[in-house]
């Protein structure tokens, strides 16, 4: 299992707000073979824009654009809004549709490295005075062969997030959400019994199924892949890790009656009931935060958040955004795309004076300021910008302090290293098979999926 060291805590002063990732044409960039557009401007399109219905972030990022434009004059911004989709990344990249910045999960840098379809970034990434201090466990990801290819945008840690008025409702303390899974399965019937109210939602499709049982086998001890020799294998059927999780969702759906009714959900279904007060758990980072307030109109109040209930693993799964430039940018465009990287998600997190600054104006538009994540830079840095963050938190801390002491306690563990994605799509079936079939035979399913897995792994 490729496990990484505890982090030394949580950024708890770091303002998360959930920025739409897009894929779309390249636009002038991608028609124009220098860059240019004729008048000694570099055109770059680039990924992040969020979407019309967050319009406040919306207008924030193109204000940053629009300041970015002002300081580099040769340089000339196309931002998409168009939402980075599993099902369509892989055809755009080798169609050469994709944008010039690229932002992606944490799960695509290796495949994108080896089909050499991003480009080197080494020269342009280490004359950045803030590379020497960003966490060396991430830029392994985004390393190969000394090369680097990537920057890190942001990182999570997935935890659960629960309802607290419903926890109240129910007879819980809404300070104690559950830590461990069989405190889970009691808190979610409990929460079913005495509200009549969804205890836990869990995904079953567009990855989400196979996503959330990959951080419950580690949170179990297992693993999802294997190495075998020089390549990875299914290993998930070495020993019960995964077994358990999916006997615990059967039992949950066919004992307990605590998932309500629909089993094929994704995370847009799951939001605005969570949202809304008619779910009591989910499993997800706090970074939701963002649009359970904007999006779905939640009320702050009732959000809480904890760290993964755990078996004996003690462990979760780590994931995040991360910034690449397309392998068909030329060297001009390749300058300027580590520049907006930096300006746009390096900076902010680096340079307390930036990062107070943007605190102060989120904080001003009612935005979120002081939900915790993952911090991409070292302690050194983190401290300072937290202690210049702080003053603008308008954040209830408290109702994040479980996920930010439980998780520091946990092991933190990345993503499947090879064929993430597809691996999670061959999971879901299996998901939705413990959910749905009463007679579900769970050992014989995990050695189907297996097979399937282990040819997936086989073909990357």
């Amino acid at each position: 299992m490729r496990v990484s060291t505890t982090f030394g805590r949580l950024a708890a002063g770091t303002l998360v707000v959930a920025l739409g990732t897009g894929l779309a044409g390249c636009g002038k960039s991608g028609d124009s073979g220098s860059g240019g557009s004729g008048d000694g401007k570099v055109t770059i399109s680039v990924m992040g824009l969020p979407p019309a219905t967050k319009a406040a972030t919306r207008q924030a990022f193109l204000d940053r654009v629009a300041e970015f434009e002002k300081a580099n004059p040769t340089i000339h911004i196309e931002p998409s809004d168009a939402p980075w989709d599993v099902q369509t990344f892989a055809a755009k990249m080798a169609g050469g549709r994709a944008e010039t910045v690229l932002e992606i999960p944490l799960t695509e840098p290796p495949g994108l490295i080896d089909r050499k379809q991003v480009a080197d970034i080494s020269a342009e990434a280490k004359a950045l005075p803030e590379y020497a201090a960003l966490d060396p466990r991430i830029m392994d990801t985004l390393s190969r062969d000394s090369k680097i290819y990537g920057l890190p945008e942001s990182m999570y840690a997935l935890g659960l997030l629960y309802n607290r008025k419903l926890f109240a409702a129910a007879g819980l303390d809404p300070d104690k959400p559950p830590a461990t899974w069989d405190e889970f399965r009691a808190d979610a019937k409990q929460i079913h019994d005495r509200t009549g109210q969804i205890g836990y939602a869990p995904m079953s499709i567009n990855n989400g199924g196979g996503w959330h049982l990959t951080a419950m086998t580690y949170a179990n001890g297992g693993t999802i892949e294997k190495q075998n020799g020089d390549k990875q294998a299914a290993g998930f059927t070495d020993g019960d890790a995964t077994a358990q999780a999916l006997d615990l969702l059967h039992a949950m759906r066919f004992e307990d009656n605590s998932l309500g009714t629909n089993m094929l959900r994704k995370s847009e279904d799951i939001a605005p009931q969570f949202a809304a007060g008619k779910i009591g758990m989910q499993i997800n980072g706090p970074s939701a935060y963002g649009s359970y307030l904007s999006l779905y109109k939640g009320k702050a109040e009732d959000f809480g958040a904890a760290a993964l209930p755990q078996g004996p693993g003690n462990a979760t799964l780590i994931g995040g955004t991360v910034l690449m430039v397309s392998a068909k940018a030329t060297a001009d465009q390749r300058a300027a795309a580590v520049k907006w990287m930096e300006f746009q998600y390096l900076k902010p997190a680096y340079d307390p004076d930036i990062a107070a600054a943007q605190a102060k104006a989120n904080a001003a538009d009612k935005l979120p300021v002081g939900v915790p994540g993952l911090p991409i830079y070292d302690q050194s840095v983190v401290a300072k910008v937290d202690a210049a963050v702080k003053p603008y938190v308008n954040v209830t801390t408290a109702h994040f302090q479980p996920y930010v002491d439980g998780t520091a306690k946990l092991k933190l563990v990345p993503e499947p290293p090879v064929g993430s994605q597809d691996v999670y799509a061959a999971l879901d079936p299996v998901v939705q098979a413990a959910l749905t079939r009463q007679n579900a035979d769970i050992p014989a399913l995990l050695k189907t999926a297996s097979g399937h897995v282990d040819s997936i792994l086989q073909q990357q």
